[in-house]
C-alpha cells in the first residue's frame, strides 16, 4: 500500500544535514512544527505503519496524490480547541478525496472535562474527515485520549481514545521492568528535564527544574516556545520587554537576563530527531518535567519519568499512555530532592505502563487494520505480547 503521510515537520531532514549545528531559532521551530517534541509523535508513526510510506504536504497537487498514493495519514496535535480554525484542513482534504486516517488529535482546554467551543472551521474538518473513512463501520480517528473523545462526540462525531503512537516507538516489550531495572542499576542519581513554558502559569516551576540540574548533574531539554532557544543561542534581539520580565520572573532563581542567558547556554539542549533524542537520554537515572514527549522519549529507552502536568493536554496524554505524572501546582510545593523521590517509579508503575501499553498497542493494530492499513512488524510483537 502507498501511504502518504502528512507532519508539520518542515523539511526536518534537510535542516538535520545543513542547519542543525548553524540554525537560528526561527529555523529550529520550522523545521520542528513549532515544537520539537513532534519528532517523537511522528516517529511513533511511522514505527507502527507498514507499506510504502512518503512525506506529503498539504499543498501538494491533488491529482498527483490521487494518482500515486492509496490512502492518507494525517499527523495530528492539539488542535481541538478555540485556539485552532481547521477549515484550511477541511477544504485540502476535500480536494485530495482519498481515505484518510488521523492519528493523535487532542483537545486543548484548562481542565479535563471543559468542553471547548470550536471554530466553525473545525466543525467542518470532523464533517469531512468523517466522510474520507475508509470503512464506514469504524472511526478513522486516534485521540490523545476520553476527553478529547468526548469533545468530538459532542460535535457529532465517533474517535478512538487510544493515546499518542510515541508510546510504541521502542520495538522493546516490557518497558515498565526495563525502566525498573534502570532506576535501580543506576548508583547516582542524574536528572534530564524537560522544559516547560515559562510564559504559562506553569512557569512557577521553571526555577525547580533549574534547581535539579544543578543538583543532580542534569541538562535542560528545550521543545518550545522560540524564546527558550533564543536563550540558548543568547540571541536576546527579538526579546520584547514583556518577555524579558516573564523570563526573569520564570527564572528568578538565576537573576537578572544576562545570568539567565549564561545559565542556558551551558545547560540547555535541544534535539531535532528522535533517535538522538533517546540516545542521549540513556544517560540519566530519571527524567521530569512538563513537556509530555520530552518524558515520552526517555521511557522508550527504559528510563523511568513523570510528567509534571500543566493542562488538560498534558494530564489526558499520560493518563491514557500510563505514564506517571504529577499537577505542577502540587510539584511546586515540593523541594526538588522531594519532587525527585515522588518521581521514582515503584513497581506498581511499571507494571501499569505495560499494561496499558500492551493493551493501546493492540487497539492500535485493530484500528489500523480497520482502516485498511498495514501494521509493522514490531507492533505485531507488541500485540502478541499483549494476548500472552
Amino acid at each position: 500500500m502507498r501511504i502518504g503521510l502528512i507532519t508539520n515537520l518542515i523539511h526536518e531532514k534537510v535542516f538535520i544535514e545543513n542547519r542543525l549545528a548553524f540554525g537560528n531559532s526561527k529555523d529550529w521551530m520550522t523545521a520542528t512544527g513549532g515544537n520539537t517534541g513532534n519528532v517523537a509523535f511522528v516517529e511513533g508513526i511511522k514505527s507502527i505503519l507498514g507499506g510504502k510510506v512518503q512525506a506529503i504536504h498539504w499543498g501538494d497537487n491533488p491529482e498527483s496524490i490521487n494518482q500515486h498514493l492509496d490512502h492518507i495519514v494525517v499527523c495530528c496535535a492539539n488542535q481541538l480547541g478555540t485556539h485552532a480554525d481547521l477549515s484550511g484542513w477541511a477544504d485540502r482534504l476535500s480536494k485530495f478525496q482519498l481515505p484518510t486516517t488521523f492519528i493523535g488529535i487532542g483537545a486543548q482546554a484548562d481542565r479535563i472535562g471543559e468542553i471547548p467551543d470550536l471554530p466553525e472551521g473545525t466543525v467542518k474538518f470532523l464533517e469531512v474527515a468523517s466522510s474520507l473513512r475508509s470503512n464506514p463501520n469504524h472511526s478513522n480517528i486516534v485521540t490523545r485520549g476520553a476527553f478529547s473523545s468526548s469533545v468530538i462526540s459532542h460535535y457529532g462525531y465517533t474517535s478512538n481514545p487510544f493515546g499518542c503512537p510515541s508510546q510504541f516507538i521502542s520495538p522493546m516489550t516490557e518497558l515498565g521492568q526495563l525502566c525498573i531495572a534502570h532506576q535501580k542499576k543506576r548508583k547516582n542519581k542524574r536528572i534530564l528535564t524537560a522544559a516547560g513554558n515559562p510564559f504559562h502559569p506553569s512557569g512557577i516551576i521553571e526555577n525547580k527544574l533549574v534547581e535539579i540540574v544543578g543538583k543532580f548533574n542534569g541538562e535542560y531539554v528545550i521543545q518550545h516556545p522560540k524564546v527558550l532557544f533564543d536563550l540558548a543561542s543568547q540571541n536576546t534581539g527579538e526579546l520584547t520587554d514583556a518577555q524579558i520580565k516573564a523570563v526573569e520572573r520564570a527564572y528568578s532563581s538565576l537573576g537578572k537576563l544576562s545570568d539567565i542567558l549564561d545559565w542556558f547556554s551551558a545547560n540547555a539542549v535541544s534535539f531535532a530527531d528522535a533517535q538522538n533524542w533517546m540516545q542521549f537520554s540513556k544517560k540519566f537515572s530519571q527524567v521530569i518535567g512538563p513537556r509530555y514527549h520530552g518524558i515520552a522519549l526517555p521511557i522508550q529507552v527504559g528510563v523511568p519519568g513523570k510528567v509534571i502536568s500543566i493542562d488538560s493536554r498534558t494530564e489526558e496524554l499520560a493518563n491514557t499512555t500510563g505514564v506517571p505524572y504529577i499537577s505542577y501546582k502540587d510539584a511546586s510545593k515540593l523541594s526538588a530532592a522531594e519532587l525527585i523521590e515522588a518521581s521514582a517509579w515503584s513497581q506498581r508503575d511499571a507494571d501499569h505502563y505495560d499494561d496499558i501499553r500492551n493493551k493501546n498497542a493492540r487497539f492500535y493494530s485493530e484500528f489500523l487494520e480497520a482502516q485498511g492499513l498495514p501494521i509493522s512488524d514490531h507492533l505485531k510483537i507488541l500485540v502478541e505480547e499483549e494476548k500472552n
